[in-house]
């Protein structure tokens, strides 16, 4: 049977890829006028509300990474990289049936801090290039661009889920398990920001690597950490730590085949909150996953950058 071979596993399908399934929640939300009520002025003091965006944007996703396998049987070490460049915009909606709480920011991915939405967000992954060592980027094989998605928050729990592509086209069409990486782009906010507030929500994940669907549960905890004044307008900065699983099963050329694996990572997002749209973000994550079989164990570690930028 071939060894397991180098590929990026990208944002949300490895890097923050993932047990089990916690409903996003948050603390009790502070209570005070909106921030330059009393001034007049920016102010870096808090509460702000956030402003709910329907605007199309774009969004550019960068990953460079190091990936080590072990038990090939040699060790072998390469460098990766991915740029992916998206469009999108989110479909305005209300709480979902059976949940409480006020509609999602649209901003944020799966449902909301105050409570899951029923939302939906539609957009073209416009290109996504990948680059082994020192090789040019190139366009995965069977690849086609520009590739239309549509994702939506499922009511039960408030997760983004794709809808196209397809769930079942996961190891036909390389489209679903690049687009994994917008996980990253989309993360839920509460109506009201103060600093120290915290939230969380779940993501679910799956790619495919090698014929083998992979599946990834996450939990992702938000923090408010500060707010500063850029360009006359209020900015605030959101810690995201993440942890997660990411397992497989099957069979490769009449074997069976199984893959588990950990993540961990911690990302910085920049938020306008009076446009209430994601400026940018960077972070770093580590993997670390085996690879089992009849004939052979391998065990893959990949330690990730990412960068995200929004287009304005």
């Amino acid at each position: 049977m071939p060894s397991f071979r180098f590929a990026l596993l990208t944002a949300a399908t490895a890097l923050s890829a993932c047990g089990v399934v916690a409903r996003p929640s948050t603390r009790p939300e502070p209570t005070g006028p909106a921030a330059g009520a009393a001034t007049g002025g920016p102010s870096t003091a808090g509460p702000w509300r956030v402003a709910a965006s329907y605007a199309p944007q774009g969004v550019t996703i960068a990953t460079r990474a190091v990936v080590v396998i072990t038990g090939d049987p040699s060790t072998r070490t390469d460098t990766l990289g991915a740029t992916l460049d998206a469009t999108y915009s989110w479909t305005p909606g209300g709480p979902a049936s059976g949940t409480p709480g006020a509609p999602a920011r649209p901003a944020g991915g799966a449902g909301g801090a105050g409570g899951p939405s029923r939302r939906r967000v539609t957009g073209s992954l416009t290109s996504y290039r990948v680059a082994v060592g020192g090789a040019a980027p190139t366009v995965p094989a069977g690849l086609k661009l520009a590739h239309p998605f549509t994702a939506e928050a499922l009511p039960a729990d408030g997760t983004m889920a794709f809808q196209l592509p397809a769930e079942n086209s996961a190891c036909t069409d390389p489209a679903l398990s690049v687009l994994q990486g917008m996980h990253e782009a989309w993360i839920p906010l509460p109506e009201t920001l103060t600093i120290g507030r915290e939230w969380s929500d779940t993501t679910l994940t799956l790619s495919c690597r090698d014929q083998l669907a992979v599946r990834g549960v996450n939990v992702r905890q938000f923090r408010v950490q500060r707010a500063d004044v850029e360009n006359s307008r209020v900015v605030v900065t959101i810690e995201r730590r993440a942890k997660g699983r990411m397992t497989a099963e099957g069979e490769q050329f009449g074997e069976a085949v199984s893959l588990n694996g950990e993540s961990n990572g911690t990302m910085r997002y920049v938020l306008d909150v009076a446009s209430g749209r994601l400026l940018r973000a960077t972070g770093t994550s580590w993997l670390d996953f085996t690879f089992k079989s009849r004939r052979r164990n391998q065990r893959v570690q990949q330690s990730s950058e990412l960068t995200l930028a929004w287009k304005l």
